[in-house]
């Protein structure tokens, strides 16, 4: 059976690249390669397909977008811009549970894939002087980044939905707002149910509103407002911006061409890009091999109740692919059929949250790997976090979608 199948192969990738230390790129090429060979590729055929992945426009511009977020980082950092912006809105808000939540939420508006690696050194920042674990930061960096998903009209995965499912796309967004609400509050139980404990030795920056740090905060936060504004409401190209607001931090920092050279080659090698690469030869891999269209006529051919279906399937898939864009392409066209050629508002709410609830345990979700890269944290020990708020997510699909 093509799902268990593909599920055999997701637990080996993650159990060897735990146990034996090896490299979660190299474990997620290997898994692509055994996936192939299971669903009878020949060699050159698999070839075929990684030689595809890597060269394919789509893997090249998220290597630029996200090589062009670490240069914009690093020099954010060495300019002290994002310290001053921490400590900004440390002063406005006071509470350093606001803080850490708000960083990787507000930048959660901005629908690039692998933007968790923009949020990331903000709550790395922000963290300073704050006792809290690399999996705490992991989590909170990857889960408050995606409390929007279910709502957000201007999120590809939901204007796919309502553009397949022919329903109005802020009609299909409010009935799965409450969705937003219920994220917020179960992400806050797991990290935020206390105050973290402060370093004696770190000087908090005194919590005092002021017009004059409003405005400090503002200018710093300008560059990263310009990116998010520019690319939901121009419709501009994040690279071309990315390299905008890198060229104007660049001129606020006097930095010369030495220090230009340098951030360059710095920036490259600290970044993972095989990483990359591996996860999108294992999504091309997963549509090649014939094993993504295989897991919907699973679901089919088993005789689950629809309700069942309307679930599980685009759950699963969402876990396969780690794409929102990608169950909903997969598996709408085939719930539609099952319910008569159109898809009710409760029933694609239900779909939807399903499967974003089974993006956010995708061990391919690159989000998900970047964050879990940035902070070297436990695999395991974040998946425990993200159980209790997943499961709150699919009561609320079973809830909304309306229990049978």
């Amino acid at each position: 059976m093509p799902l268990i199948k593909v599920t055999i192969i997701f637990i080996t990738i993650v159990a060897v690249s735990r146990y034996f230390k090896i490299r979660l790129w190299a474990c997620i090429l290997a898994g692509a390669t055994a996936l192939g060979v299971t669903f009878a590729m020949t060699p050159a055929a698999i070839l075929n397909t990684f030689y595809k992945s890597t060269t394919s426009w789509k893997t090249v511009q998220i290597l630029i977008v996200l090589y062009g977020i670490a240069v914009f980082e690093y020099t954010l950092r060495i300019s002290g811009t994002l310290n001053r912006l921490i400590v900004n809105l440390k002063k406005l808000l006071g509470d350093d549970r606001l803080v850490l939540g708000a960083l990787p939420a507000f930048l959660g508006f901005l629908p690039s894939p692998g933007g968790a690696l923009f949020s990331a050194p903000l709550v790395e920042e922000a963290s300073i002087g704050v006792e809290i674990t690399p999996e705490q930061k992991s989590f909170i960096n990857f889960w408050f980044r995606h409390v929007w998903e279910t709502a957000f009209p201007l999120f590809p995965g939901l204007i796919l939905a309502a553009s397949v499912s022919g329903l109005p796309l802020y009609g299909l967004a409010w009935v799965m707002l409450p969705a937003v609400a219920l994220n917020i509050v179960t992400g806050c139980i797991v990290v935020f149910h206390k105050k973290f404990k402060v370093d004696p030795e770190y000087r908090r920056p005194e919590s005092k509103f002021r017009f004059s740090v409003l405005v400090e905060l503002l200018k710093n936060l300008f560059p990263i407002i310009f990116i998010i504004f520019g690319t939901l409401f121009l419709k501009m190209d994040i690279i071309l911006l990315i390299a905008m607001a890198v060229a104007w931090t660049f001129l606020q920092v006097s930095a010369d061409s030495k220090t230009i050279k340098k951030i360059f080659i710095d920036t490259l090698y600290s970044q993972n890009l095989m990483l990359i690469v591996a996860i999108m030869a294992f999504a091309e891999t997963l549509g090649d091999s014939g094993a993504a269209t295989a897991i919907p006529k699973t679901f089919t051919e088993l005789n689950f109740p629809i309700f069942l279906i309307f679930m599980g399937m685009p759950f699963v898939l969402g876990i396969f692919t780690g794409i929102n864009t990608a169950f909903v392409g997969l598996c709408f066209p085939i719930l539609a059929g099952m319910a008569g050629g159109r898809l009710t508002v409760n029933q694609v709410s239900l779909a939807y949250l399903s499967g974003t609830a089974g993006i956010m345990l995708s061990p391919v979700h690159l989000c998900f790997i970047l964050t879990q890269n940035y902070f070297k944290s436990n695999l395991f020990s974040v998946y425990k976090m993200l159980f209790f708020p997943v499961l709150a997510m699919l009561a609320c699909a079973a809830i909304i979608g309306g229990v049978k």
